[in-house]
């Protein structure tokens, strides 16, 4: 099978020659440009083979286009550094416009993308990164996750004129990305678990605002929705319009099986996410791959991380885990 061929099929629960298998990481260095990002995602697409791409965007880029401002670090495995957090107050929510998503961070995110197919060609699928609105505020909001928890509760309003300037945004946003070579979304939450959200605030702030991003791209071949987290709101998720799901398969959220058969698509996942990669062996990681396969039937199933692995995680563990996914099913 190519590429493509083998990654249509394990979506579709259709028997594959093996199971695809990729891993995604930030190099906080480099993902600063459109040139650092592309170079460095063709750089790991050379040198582990990976069935599909997830190019790993900086995450501050969508609370950029409303002003968030950051200092790199310089460092491939150290964070960059906010020195500008655009709102304070309920009455910043609710002057907050959209933005023109082909413009500033984002086009620049599209300059990216247009790079790295340009470079892999047609056949490797490419899904491409957009934070849900809900997950976009905590960066734009002093006081962070906290602040933008409470703001829900005691300014509800302002808070979805805020999320619908957001979705309206990326909404926009995800047709370029489609237009710019993307063949679908990595759609990320990471404010959907039972610690922050009850499931009545996950439907009121999280899934209006979702489902207009996700309803721009729905014919798209890849969509991904990541629910990030321990004791995640599963449920809550399993009918969006999307191809494949991806979670930790930590305590409190269902194992990979569970969540193909609640949701019905295909599940990406096997492997562990930062810190915790670190610490393996490649013979342990390889078992991981060799577990996920078995569990799944080599069926319905993307090799994949629960979330975004070490910047400096060493090259022969991900060798490993590619050897034991390149076995035949």
């Amino acid at each position: 099978m190519t590429k493509r061929e083998r990654v249509l099929a394990a979506l579709s629960g259709a028997p594959v020659d093996r199971v695809p298998i990729a891993f995604w990481l930030h190099n906080f260095a480099t993902e600063n440009s459109a040139e650092g990002l592309a170079a460095e995602t063709l750089r790991l697409a050379k040198t582990f083979d990976w069935d599909y791409l997830k190019p790993q965007s900086r995450a501050q880029c969508f609370a950029e286009m409303w002003g968030l401002r950051y200092a790199p670090s310089g460092d491939r495995a150290l964070q960059y550094t906010v020195t500008r957090t655009p709102l304070a107050d309920a009455a910043d929510l609710a002057k907050l416009a959209p933005a023109d998503p082909g413009t500033g961070a984002l086009g620049e995110q599209l300059q990216a993308l247009r790079a790295i197919r340009a470079a892999v060609g047609a056949d490797t699928p490419i899904i491409w990164t957009i934070f849900s609105p809900a997950m976009v505020m905590p960066a734009l909001i002093k006081g962070g996750r906290e602040q933008a928890l409470a703001f829900m509760r005691s300014a509800p309003a302002e808070m979805e004129h805020a999320l619908g300037a957001v979705a309206e945004t990326l909404a926009r946003y995800a047709t370029l990305c489609l237009e710019a070579g993307a063949d679908g979304l990595f759609y990320a939450t990471n404010m959907a678990t039972r610690q922050q959200m009850s499931p009545a605030e996950c439907r009121r702030f999280q899934r209006p605002y979702d489902l207009r991003v996700l309803r721009a791209v729905e014919g798209a071949p890849f969509n991904l929705l990541h629910v990030c987290g321990s004791d995640v709101l599963f449920d809550e998720f399993t009918d969006y319009p999307v191809t494949a799901f991806s979670w930790a398969t930590v305590p409190g959220n269902p194992t990979l099986a569970e969540g193909q058969r609640k949701t019905g698509r295909a599940a990406v996942g096997g492997f562990p996410a930062k810190p915790d990669i670190a610490s393996y062996t490649p013979e342990a990681l390889a078992g991981r791959a060799r577990r996920a396969i078995a569990e799944m039937a080599g069926r319905w199933l993307l090799l994949g991380p629960d979330c975004s692995i070490n910047p400096d995680t060493p090259e022969p563990l991900l060798h490993a885990a590619g050897a034991a996914a390149r076995a035949p099913v």
